[in-house]
């Protein structure tokens, strides 16, 4: 049976989305947050820590994602995480923001493999001297008091040139899986996903590789199932914010339908509410949701339009009721 996993997104996989959506949606076997990024006054930001608070998700499968190309400060946030009682986390050299990629994390990384390498050296030493490692992940009792580590990766900064030479790396190090976004950080999500360039990762990697990048669809997602076969876990991103039942349409479960769609619509905007300070970020992340969502129907320019004007609770809530009533379901 094939794995799925849902991949953050920044500013709207908090745990307010990630709550809601296992509460009304099967399919997904782990949940990824939006990157941490520590610093080196090593405090997280009031947002990070209640995203991973365990009060904030209770029974989501949640796997924490680290933003850091500073070992001290890599170290630091994975002790924290432990501490919280997290028993796998992720880092993120996938992240294509020139924001990000400037100061040199992220797919910012990438450029400098011989930097990269020391990097990664040095905080998988200080992890097995502080937990223990444990690459096993098909025996989820085996090593339970260690430490399982994955990267989320790009495949190069300007161009696949050094994608080998990064799997290289990659293989020396105990990593309990690698998520590959066939792209490259220039590529941002423009272009199609370079198939080939992740069939090296598939073939020479030594550790399980998972697929990410413009699944979509069902249809999609059988593409690549079989155009990879070996490949046995998928991550979702900006596919399942579009179509929450995604995961499960691709586990051979019943389709999306539009009453569906409103009942979790009306669930995230009820959760978002009880957790975000004031009217402008709910409906800033209510917008965003939209953005993706959209697509699932047909002729709804028009009350788009309005949902993106709107600047209260009461018009929003209007325009979202005419779309759900007025446009059909595609």
């Amino acid at each position: 049976m094939i794995g799925i996993y849902s991949a953050p997104l920044e500013g709207i996989t908090g745990f307010a989305y990630r709550n809601t959506h296992h509460a009304h949606f099967t399919g997904v076997g782990k949940y990824y947050t939006p990157f941490l990024a520590p610093n080196y006054t090593h405090n997280l930001k009031t947002r990070e820590r209640e995203d991973v608070a365990p009060s904030n998700n209770a029974g989501v499968p949640l796997v924490p994602q680290i933003l850091s190309n500073r070992p001290e400060d890599f170290l630091w946030a994975a002790e924290e995480l432990y501490a919280l009682g997290y028993r796998e986390i992720n880092l993120n050299l996938g992240c294509p923001m020139p924001t990000v990629v400037k100061k040199g994390r992220g797919s910012g990384q990438l450029g400098d493999p011989e930097a990269l390498d020391r990097f990664l050296e040095e905080i998988c030493h200080g992890m097995d001297r502080l937990f223990g490692l444990e690459e096993n992940i098909s025996d989820p009792s085996a090593g339970m008091d260690k430490l399982r580590f994955s990267i989320k990766t790009r495949i190069g900064l300007d161009s696949a040139d050094k994608a080998q030479e990064l799997l290289e790396i990659y293989n020396r190090y105990p990593l309990c899986e690698l998520i590959v976004h066939p792209r490259t950080q220039k590529d941002l999500y423009g272009g199609s996903p370079d198939l080939e360039t992740f069939e090296m990762f598939l073939k020479a990697g030594t550790h399980p590789v998972v697929y990410n990048g413009d699944i979509f669809s069902v249809k999609d997602f059988e593409r690549i199932r079989s155009r990879f076969p070996d490949c046995r876990t998928i991550m979702l991103g900006r596919g399942l914010i579009a179509n929450p039942a995604l995961a499960r349409e691709a586990a051979g479960g019943s389709p999306l339908e539009k009453e569906e769609l409103r009942r979790f619509h009306d669930a995230v905007l009820e959760s978002l509410q009880a957790t975000l300070p004031g009217k402008g970020p709910l409906l800033g992340k209510m917008k965003e949701l939209w953005f993706y969502m959209g697509r699932n129907f047909s002729d709804a320019d028009k009350y788009l339009k309005e949902i993106r004007k709107a600047k209260d609770l009461v018009r929003y809530r209007s325009a979202a009721r005419m779309l759900f009533s007025q446009c059909d379901f595609v």
